[in-house]
């Protein structure tokens, strides 16, 4: 079977390094590749219907921008990498960023994965930790992380 690698990536300007680097990591260990975008749990709704009394009608237009935005961000990623030759797919799923991350490398049995850094202040980092620290703990496989400057 051929080797996966997981891609994770967001809609940061960060996104086109991570992406190249996969391409290089995919065509050296001759891997396919799973761009793979996350998204807020609470911005992802099944449908209208779910939409309570009380809410505001304008959240539920931004959760399809959500859903939207992640999609084209997957696209685009895919574009390059079957340009860099290299065979990919892709999936936006919703949940936590580094559960998500870790848990999908686990259902692909991906061999590696590959995710950048989003540049928090100390402050942020310290609310939330970083989402690529939470993978590199978790992860089953080892982790890629692109830390070039934005």
């Amino acid at each position: 079977a051929m080797k996966t690698l997981l891609v994770a990536i967001d809609n940061s300007a960060n996104a086109r390094k991570v992406i190249s680097l996969a391409a290089e990591q995919a065509l050296a260990q001759q891997a396919a590749v799973v761009v793979l975008c996350c998204v807020d749990l609470s911005y992802s709704r099944a449908g209208p219907y779910e939409i309570e009394a009380g809410e505001d009608p304008a959240d539920f237009g931004y959760a399809q921008d959500e859903q939207n935005a992640a999609a084209t961000v997957v696209r685009q990623a895919l574009a390059k990498l079957k340009d860099a030759g290299v065979n990919a797919r892709g999936r936006v799923v919703a949940g936590e960023p580094a559960e998500t991350i870790v848990a999908q490398a686990r259902t692909l049995n991906a061999t590696m994965i590959i995710m950048g850094r989003r540049h928090l202040s100390p402050f942020r980092r310290l609310l939330n930790g970083s989402h690529s620290a939470l993978v590199i703990e978790n992860a089953d496989c080892p982790v890629l992380v692109d830390v070039r400057a934005d």
